[in-house]
Order: C-alpha cells, then sequence, then structure tokens
C-alpha cells in the first residue's frame, strides 16, 4: 500500500528539482566590464554594420511564406552582415592591474531587434575567455578554446541592435593575431527577446491556439517534452538565420551519442550543422499564454553539431551535436518507433514562431508523399496530420517530433515516429483560440530508418550493432537513470512519480 502522504512528498520533490534545473544557464560569471564598470576603460566606439528595418524585413518574408501555400515550417530570423573584424584592427585593447589584458568591440546594426555573432576563426589561447554583451547587460559566456567548433564559434542570440564582444587574455598568454576574427553579424527582426512589446507579460508570438506544454494536455509527456529544443542556424543557400526544432533521441546502446534528428530543409550540409546554436528548456510555468519562460531567455545553449545522415523524399537530418548538454539542464533522449505501425494519435512537440515550446494533438495519422512544394516525389514517406484537436503548428515548428499518443498504448506510446516538414495547419481567422481544419505532414521514421548507405538512413547511427531494433524506449541524460519499461529495478520515487502521470 502507498503510504499516505507519497504523493504530495514526491510532487514536492519533483517541483524543487525542476526548479534547480530552470535556475542554470549557460551565463556565468560577469564580464570583467559589467563586474568593474569603473575600470573598464574608456567608451568603445561603435563599428557599424548595414541598418536593418525590422518590421519592414519581418512583413515582407511573411508576405512570401502566405503566397506559396502548403510550405516548409522553417522561420526566417535575421539577416546575414558578413564582416571581417579582428582584435589587431579593430576594438580596444587594455592591460588590467593584474597583468591581463582585456579587447573589447562594440556592434551595431541600427534597427535590429536581436543580435548573433558568427567567428569566422576562433582559436583562443588556454585561460582566455569570451563573452557578449548586448542590451540591458544581458550576456553569454564565458566562452574558451574548448567552445571551438572547427575553429569557428556561433554566439547564443542576445537582445538590442548593438553588442559587445570581450576577450579577456591571461597575463603571459600568446595570443597571435590570426586567433579570433568575427566573420558575421546576423541582424535580428523577430523581436525574440520581446523588449518590443507593449505588455511585459506578452513573450509569446504564435497564435492563440497553441498549447503551452505545462498544460494538462503535456502531464502525460514530461519526458518527451525534455527531448525537444529550437536551434538556429545559417542557411546555406542565402546565409540568412533560421529557426527550427528537433529532437534529441536515444540509440540502442543507450551510451548517450548526442543524436538530434530535425528536417532536411533546415539542415542538409555539415556547414549548415556547424552553425547550430540550440537552445533548451525554453518553455512556459504557467498554463496561459501570458506567462514568463522557464530559465529566462535562451540562457540554456549549445553550440555546433556535425551532419551525419540526411534524404530529401522523406526530409529527415539527422545531425550529432559537438557538446553534451549540461546535466543540470535536465534533458532526455527520446525514445522511437521505426516500425511504421500508425498511431491511434499522434502528438506534436515544437516552438511555432520562436515561442515558448508548444504541445499539439492530432487524430489518428495517414500515409502520404510529402505535402511540401520542391520535395522530391516519393510514395507513402510521410505521415499526413490533422485537421487537430489541440494546438496547431508554425513557421519554427519544421523538424519537431511527431509522437505516438498515449492512447496507442505499449509498446509504442510516447515513442517518436515522424518530424515535421510543414503544410497548411494554422490557428484559424474565424476562432483563433482554434485550430484550423488544415493539415501538416511528417517525415516518417520508418522510411528513413533504411536508405541505401550510412549517410542516408537513420538505423547505422540509432541501432549501430544492427540488432534488427524497431522501437527503443527513452533514456534520462545520465546512465544511472535509464529505465526501460517493465524492468524490475527499483526505480526512484520522483521518476517512478513521473512516468505514473
Amino acid at each position: 500500500m502507498r503510504p499516505v502522504g507519497f504523493t504530495r512528498r514526491v510532487t514536492v520533490l519533483m517541483v524543487g528539482a525542476l526548479l534547480a534545473f530552470a535556475a542554470h544557464a549557460r551565463q556565468g560569471e560577469l564580464p570583467y566590464s559589467l563586474a568593474h564598470r569603473a575600470k573598464a576603460g574608456v567608451i568603445l566606439p561603435i563599428e557599424d554594420v548595414r541598418p536593418i528595418d525590422a518590421a519592414t524585413e519581418r512583413a515582407e518574408v511573411d508576405a512570401h511564406a502566405r503566397q506559396v501555400g502548403p510550405h516548409t515550417k522553417r522561420l526566417q530570423v535575421a539577416v546575414d552582415n558578413p564582416v571581417a573584424i579582428d582584435p589587431s584592427r579593430s576594438g580596444v585593447w587594455d592591460t588590467l592591474a593584474d597583468g591581463s589584458r582585456l579587447w573589447r568591440v562594440r556592434l551595431r546594426a541600427a534597427g535590429a531587434t536581436d543580435l548573433r555573432l558568427g567567428f569566422a576563426r576562433y582559436a583562443l589561447p588556454a585561460g582566455a575567455t569570451l563573452y557578449v554583451i548586448g542590451a540591458d547587460d544581458y550576456y553569454q559566456g564565458p566562452y574558451t578554446a574548448a567552445d571551438a567548433m572547427d575553429a569557428r564559434f556561433n554566439a547564443p542570440v542576445v537582445p538590442g541592435d548593438i553588442a559587445t564582444v570581450e576577450v579577456r587574455v591571461p597575463a603571459g598568454a600568446m595570443f597571435s593575431s590570426d586567433a579570433l576574427e568575427l566573420g558575421s553579424v546576423g541582424a535580428g527582426f523577430r523581436d525574440v527577446f520581446g523588449r518590443e512589446k507593449t505588455d511585459s507579460r506578452d513573450l509569446g508570438t504564435s497564435g492563440a491556439c497553441n498549447v503551452n506544454v505545462v498544460c494538462p494536455l503535456g502531464q502525460t509527456y514530461l519526458d518527451d517534452i525534455r527531448a525537444v529544443g529550437q536551434y538556429e542556424y545559417q542557411a546555406d543557400d542565402n546565409r540568412r538565420y533560421y529557426l527550427c526544432t528537433g529532437t534529441l533521441v536515444a540509440n540502442v546502446p543507450h551510451d548517450h551519442k548526442n543524436y538530434f534528428v530535425t528536417a532536411a530543409h533546415c539542415i542538409t550540409s555539415n556547414t549548415e550543422a556547424a552553425s547550430m546554436v540550440v537552445y533548451w528548456n525554453y518553455q512556459s510555468t504557467q498554463c496561459n499564454q501570458l506567462s514568463a519562460p522557464t530559465g529566462g531567455f535562451f540562457n540554456d545553449n549549445q553550440q555546433g553539431a556535425v551532419l551525419r545522415a540526411t534524404r530529401a523524399d522523406v526530409d529527415f537530418s539527422l545531425v550529432e551535436l559537438s557538446q553534451t548538454p549540461d546535466p543540470a539542464w535536465h534533458l532526455y533522449y527520446a525514445g522511437w518507433d521505426a516500425s511504421g505501425a500508425t498511431p491511434a494519435a499522434t502528438i506534436g512537440i515544437h516552438h511555432p514562431l520562436g515561442d515558448v515550446k508548444k504541445i499539439t494533438a492530432g487524430p489518428a495519422p495517414t500515409t502520404t508523399d510529402s505535402c511540401i512544394s520542391g520535395s522530391p516525389t516519393a510514395a507513402n514517406t510521410h505521415w499526413a496530420t490533422g485537421p487537430y484537436t489541440q494546438g496547431t503548428t508554425e513557421n519554427g515548428s519544421s523538424g519537431s517530433g511527431l509522437f505516438v499518443a498515449s492512447a496507442s498504448g505499449y509498446p509504442h506510446a510516447r515513442l517518436l515516429t515522424g518530424t515535421l516538414s510543414g503544410g497548411d495547419a494554422a490557428c484559424s481567422s474565424v476562432s483563433p483560440s482554434q485550430p484550423n481544419a488544415g493539415t501538416d505532414c511528417y517525415g516518417r521514421l520508418a522510411v528513413a530508418w533504411d536508405g541505401a548507405s550510412a549517410t542516408t538512413r537513420l538505423r547505422d547511427w540509432l541501432d549501430p550493432a544492427h540488432t534488427g531494433t524497431t522501437l527503443l524506449e527513452g533514456a534520462e541524460d545520465s546512465p544511472p537513470l535509464v529505465i526501460p519499461r517493465h524492468s524490475t529495478r527499483p526505480i526512484p520515487a520522483i521518476l517512478l512519480y513521473r512516468r505514473q502521470r
């Protein structure tokens, strides 16, 4: 018999754990110039790049998206400005009292709502740190030599149209003239930090019919929700910045390879994968739309990935993240269903319009061809979903996971079965709080499972020993917490409570 008070005690533990994880951020100790304002040296001159009219840019991009009908649902968020800025030619050097040196440069893309910086060369010496500081003293860092991705580095987004790069080099350390070069300034036009919104509570921009993952619909899928992240990247075709969604997935050995599955129309090359910045745990603390996200804005983030497999007909890409996610982020490696069985109902978890994480409920899908323009013709590569009963998808949802609804029952329930290509689903123009009658298509995991070679299929990566597994339970982000279904091992109380939800 369960002891009296069991559920309440576990609930308190669970909430406490979640709050602890939400408090964690990539932001470390303050940059020197924020911690020692009076000692930080001269006021920096500003290096200007091309200005932007954010409202006009946003309107033009969205108008084009509406013209193409059923479409991919990646979200364009920023315009690229190529630059060549390095410490030997730009910025200001200061020598501090302890002998360390401080280099800073200030950049402006007038009119931008937010900025993201890409370093074409990144080879910091041991002990050196780099920060990026935006408006309102919001900063990201410190970053070190360990954050390099093929001698490059892409910094997370910061608010405002001015950003300061700060590098501190230890006393006596060598800093070569070609150690660092800023090659790109991405001028944002989506106001992802919500600084321009008239109501400070209104952090979301997606349609009113979307459902926050903390709402009742999400309570059965607490694990899968933790596997989903949004990411920005630079596209090869036009060098603009886009936002898509993806899912961290388990493999059969459960050895915590950091595989992340998304859409091929988002990531198709190693240069695009290398430019990825993934943001985790960006979700609301309350069910209503007007609520603050956990962990602040975009603080749980990581940079870079390597493309492992991709295929256009089923529109999937699998990347391996270059960094292991911080255990304090409390992520989850989603399980998957590559059997091809049709779910009784479906669940989607995604970031529409870059908003906090949302959840969508749909009926049993049917098999179909791709529904997005320009995709290769191939029969039954996708699941057709919709009309949705709760929520919808929007631009920014591309690449997000389609999960088997819990109603489908063991052994398929709550496993990943597809990735979003696109469609015409949206919130209704007549009843904005309800989804419309549109549909979407998701590339079927069972089709992506096989292919001509390891670079065009999933099975070599997710089942490297070729065991024939097509159903796999998910895994916690540290090996001791892996709990297969029907395990005879004792289950910790917190995890038991989560599974019973």
